[in-house]
């Protein structure tokens, strides 16, 4: 098990608890440290209190607004918009560079990069999560991803297997179906996976697969799980399944039937966002089916395997590493070479007119799709008056809004991609002559 930390903090009864049963690792957030000197000081205790067994230290880290260190430390932007303006190699730094932070803060595992190929414009969960719109764009972005995190010594994995980019469905509400045909799925959604089985490791989706497996998901599914992911792609490392508490994996099935399940399927892994009484009961009852043989010992047998690889290929950040003062993170030139990244990636159409009057700029952050009464709300707007219609997120509904001046494509909402957006905007306004 991959556990998140208890709502109310590491109380004395929790540490006695993770001390007795250490987990094979531990998920942060935001939401666990006030700071960067807390969150090193929160992983050297979790890995006292395991001691003498090695944990795993694993955060949500894609850059963008998928980032458990933004707000402390400037961050990369989303995946879409760092591809869109990346040179060869910007995205291995970028990487190398998150990595390394991660690493001296005492993670060692890294959920990313995201595999997942952004065929469905109006999916609400992947967009700008992900590094493109064909399995090219992916496999070639993902390749610079993953060879930054294995130079920083930071785990990787690719996520969500087989492929969430072609739904509508946010999984973490509901559960999403993809109904491509199996051709359709090995040239489109296997293809960044294929391209990359030298990553540390592999989180499944929540998302029903017809041509795969008509009848589960695919972290419960044994032919998606284990018969695709080790037979056909012979993948070697780890596998972990997305968060069970989603409704994707446990709304109808409840916690501990969709873990058995997620278990015999194969995956090596169950990950829970949080800690509390039902994922203990969880952990024993799991436990009390092993005992009793209603679980495969072959598939923890083959797990233990591939743990055991995985924990000798990315050791554990040494002292040296965690030494490191918390300014150092950041180097001189990160920010500059970031802007010239967003720069290149951000895309305007449109023009405004001559002396047109003053621009009205409308910020959309909104990954889900916007509904018609939205769209007819923007339409109105944009023709009162000029308007910069900037998508900060999702920008399929750019299309549907012709009425703007100009649409701004932006595909991230960091303070950094703001700011080139403004100061892009200004040049614009300040070009055609209009107030500012």
């Amino acid at each position: 098990m991959v556990i998140g930390l208890p709502s109310n903090g590491l109380s004395p009864a929790w540490e006695r608890d993770f001390s007795a049963y250490p987990a094979a690792g531990v998920i942060l957030f935001r939401r666990d440290f006030e700071d960067l000197e807390a969150l090193r000081r929160l992983t050297a205790r979790l890995r006292e209190l395991a001691r003498p067994r090695r944990i795993f230290i694993a955060v949500d880290e894609e850059g963008g607004f998928v980032s458990q260190l933004a707000g402390s430390l400037t961050v990369p932007p989303n995946a879409a918009l760092l591809a869109r303006g990346a040179k060869p190699g910007d995205i291995e730094w970028a990487s190398r560079v998150t990595g390394e932070r991660l690493r001296s803060l005492g993670i060692d595992w890294v959920f990313a990069p995201v595999a997942d190929v952004h065929s469905e414009r109006r999916n609400p969960v992947i967009g700008p999560r992900s590094f493109g719109v064909t399995p090219e764009e992916v496999s070639r972005a993902l390749g610079e991803a993953v060879e930054g995190f294995a130079a920083a010594g930071v785990a990787s994995c690719l996520k969500h297997f087989p492929g969430h980019g072609d739904t509508e469905v946010d999984s973490h509400l509901a559960l999403p179906v993809c109904r491509a045909d199996r051709a359709t799925l090995e040239r489109r959604e296997l293809a960044p996976f294929r391209a990359q089985l030298i990553a540390d490791s592999v989180m499944t989706a929540h998302v029903v697969y017809p041509a795969l497996d008509p009848e589960r998901p695919a972290t419960m599914s044994r032919a998606i799980a284990h018969d695709l992911l080790r037979g056909e792609l012979g993948f070697p490392g780890v596998s972990i399944t997305d968060a069970l508490e989603m409704k994707g994996a446990s709304g109808a099935l409840g916690l501990t039937e969709a873990a058995r399940l997620a278990l015999e399927a194969g995956c090596d892994l169950l990950l829970f966002a949080f800690h509390d009484e039902e994922v203990r009961r969880v952990r024993l009852e799991l436990a009390k089916m092993l005992v009793d043989q209603r679980l495969e010992r072959a598939n923890f047998d083959a797990a233990r395997e591939r743990l055991a690889a995985f924990d000798r290929r990315r050791p554990e950040p040494d002292a040296m590493e965690l030494s490191r003062p918390i300014e150092s993170l950041t180097p001189p030139d990160f920010e500059s070479r970031l802007e010239g990244i967003i720069e290149r990636g951000i895309q305007i159409r449109g023009e405004l007119p001559a002396a047109a009057g003053p621009l009205e700029v409308i910020e959309v952050a909104s990954r889900v799709p916007l509904d018609p009464a939205a769209i007819d709300d923007l339409k109105r707007r944009c023709e009162a008056r000029p308007t910069a219609l900037v998508a900060l997120a999702a920008d399929a509904f750019l299309d549907e809004v012709p009425e703007a001046a100009l649409r701004v494509s932006a595909l991230d909402a960091t303070p950094l991609t703001r700011r080139v957006v403004a100061k892009r905007l200004e040049t614009l306004t300040r070009n055609a002559g209009a107030p500012r």
